[in-house]
């Protein structure tokens, strides 16, 4: 599976949780800013489920008090990501907030020691991909 197939599959489900306009507009930012970036992490082996407990448990409210909004998580089924993968997409306001909010997270404390705790017999990820994204026009609006 290559990065084309997975935001084939992702596509509808990751419209869904996504905010209107106006909610966008009460928050300072115009729907135009809004950006969604799809990260991809590549795990070194065995360490699928410590990551998943880390996002589950605590990580993600880590995300949420930086400004970054999950739009969902997912693991491939099929080898050769499978056990081996996570999957994940942001939602931000902007460019610039999602920088704002990736410094803040990197810094917050609770993280830091997060971090330390949980990979203190080895780091989880050997590797991550970043894209942004925004809307095309034609997007459903749900």
């Amino acid at each position: 599976m290559d990065r084309r197939d997975l935001l084939k599959a992702m596509g509808v489900v990751a419209m869904t949780p996504m905010v209107d306009a106006g909610e966008l507009m009460a928050q300072g930012a115009s729907s135009d800013e809004t950006v969604y970036e799809l990260r991809i992490y590549h795990l070194n082996e065995g360490m699928q489920a410590g990551i998943l407990e880390r996002f589950r448990t605590k990580e993600t409210a880590i995300f949420a008090r930086c400004g970054m909004h999950g739009v969902g998580y997912w693991v491939p089924t099929d080898e050769p990501l499978a056990g081996r993968t996570l999957t994940y997409m942001l939602r931000h306001k902007s460019r610039v907030a999602a920088k704002e909010s990736w410094a803040k997270f990197a810094a917050d404390p609770e993280w830091v020691a997060l971090k330390a705790e949980t990979e203190k017999n080895g780091a989880f990820v050997k590797l991550h991909e970043s894209t942004f994204m925004t809307l095309t026009e034609f997007s459903p609006k749900v």
